[in-house]
């Protein structure tokens, strides 16, 4: 998803669902941030981090106390900062950003895709009556005339992954400090003092984090899916990048530069270790010796995706030479003809991407004025990716179908499959006459449904095609 989506995406989203988001995921982000001087670095060149802070966090040492030191910036924007929710959320959802830490992308999905609407039907905490908290307040007072000057430095310490259903107040609440610098001195102390002791991993992980059939993985800085179907031990190939579908032991040399690397503690999925998957039986691995299709895979396409890149479906697939794509015979632009596929068949995409630069760079205008004949790739291309897009197949078919009161609002209709068949009857003379029936898809959407769910639908994948047409025809 590209940052222009995701910000498109991110304005849908209320404020007060932003920052219930945000105070929920703290702790994981802090925990899924190994090395966070990239993050800090972006937050810090949006104006989202006070200076001071961000140098007490860098100097630190060990991988415990940076990720309380993220926690405790996180702390301090949730109480400081809390008008700024879109302006970080759109920050950390760079691609730059999210290609370094995984756990950043698994959140941008589930705030963007509305999966973090669940949070909102959690529990609140209640709120103490005046008495109670007053009684809190004294009980608080006693504890701490009988703590030693050692127990009370524990109170100021951030919460960790394994400590955050326990965790302790702090001595000094940074909503009512004046500067920030005062909450990271206390905090400094307390964790020069603390010793550097390894913590099991927590096994009361919410399981609905891993309950997916694809799960988002990463090694160093690669990333990649996790297809649990496919999943077996190390000789399988379960892992699809970007590039083709590999085993863990080959994930993890593309991801290190260490040789001693080992597939099921260095491939992180939502900060957890495969090896903690397994524990918690989220993964099977079978046992030595197995014989089974997915340990000894007889098939020779195992390389490939087993489902419709189109259409998401399996069965009578055909594979693209050239990446792990799959498509079936009706679903690919052009249409595949057995006849004329050979051994070596390649997909449009791959097509494409092979010879990008040969195409030299145009103005908007030249483009749209092209002729069709000689730009008929470039016009598959896109429909295959609006195809690829449109997931719930708003678009794809005729909506007056659907919708009985259509006709009667829109004098013109248009869908996918329509704009397929006139690119494949050679209806169109120019590439603008192409783009104008695309961009009447999405008018049409946004003209019927006004701002209602479809209707914002439209207008995001108006704004997909106008970037994916920019690209493709290297508009200057």
């Amino acid at each position: 998803m590209n940052s222009s989506r995701a910000d498109i995406l991110l304005d849908l989203v209320p404020q007060e669902a932003l920052i219930r988001f945000f105070r929920c995921k703290k702790t994981e982000i802090s925990y899924g941030i190994d090395e966070p001087l990239l993050f800090l670095n972006q937050l810090r060149d949006h104006g989202l981090v006070p200076e001071d802070l961000y140098q007490k966090v860098i100097k630190m040492k060990s991988k415990e106390r940076k990720q309380n030191g993220v926690y405790k910036i996180l702390e301090w924007l949730e109480k400081q900062q809390e008008d700024c929710m879109k302006q970080f959320w759109s920050c950390v959802f760079q691609e730059h950003i999210l290609q370094k830490y995984p756990i950043l992308r698994s959140l941008q999905t589930s705030l963007l895709d509305g999966t973090h609407r669940i949070n909102e039907q959690l529990p609140r905490a209640e709120k103490l009556t005046g008495n109670e908290e007053k009684k809190a307040e004294q009980k608080k007072v006693g504890t701490k005339r009988k703590n030693s000057a050692d127990e009370t430095e524990e109170e100021g310490a951030a919460p960790s992954v394994s400590s955050s259903s326990q965790k302790k107040p702090m001595l000094y609440p940074i909503s009512e400090m004046g500067d920030s610098s005062d909450a990271f001195e206390e905090f400094s102390e307390e964790q020069d003092r603390e010793q550097e002791e390894e913590e099991e991993e927590e096994d009361s992980e919410p399981v609905a984090l891993f309950e997916a059939d694809v799960l988002p993985v990463s090694c160093g800085s690669v990333i990649g899916v996790l297809d649990k179907s496919r999943f077996a031990g190390l000789h399988c190939k379960s892992i699809r990048t970007d590039e083709c579908w590999c085993t863990p032991e080959e994930f993890v040399k593309q991801g290190l530069t260490l040789t001693d690397g080992h597939w099921k503690k260095d491939i992180l999925c939502h900060g957890k270790t495969l090896e903690y998957l397994l524990k918690m039986k989220i993964l099977d691995k079978h046992p030595l010796g197995c014989r089974c299709q997915l340990c000894y895979p007889k098939n020779p396409h195992q390389d490939k995706d087993d489902l419709c890149f189109i259409c998401n479906a399996g069965e009578n697939v055909v594979f693209c030479t050239g990446c792990p794509r799959a498509f079936h015979h009706q679903c690919h632009l052009p249409t595949l003809q057995d006849t004329a596929l050979g051994s070596n068949w390649m997909c449009t995409f791959c097509v494409l991407k092979t010879n990008q630069s040969l195409w030299i760079p145009k103005s908007r205008n030249d483009a749209l004025n092209g002729p069709i004949s000689g730009n008929i790739m470039h016009c598959q291309y896109l429909l295959l990716h609006l195809y690829k897009q449109d997931t719930k197949r708003v678009f794809t078919t005729d909506p007056s179908q659907k919708e009985e009161r259509y006709s009667s609002v829109i004098s013109n209709p248009m869908w996918l499959n329509k704009v397929k068949t006139k690119l494949q009857k050679n209806k169109y003379k120019t590439v603008k006459e192409f783009v104008s029936d695309i961009n009447l898809i999405f008018n049409n959407c946004q003209t019927f449904n006004k701002d209602n769910k479809f209707g914002k639908m439209g207008a995001i994948m108006k704004k997909i095609f106008q970037e994916e047409f920019n690209t493709i025809f290297k508009i200057q």
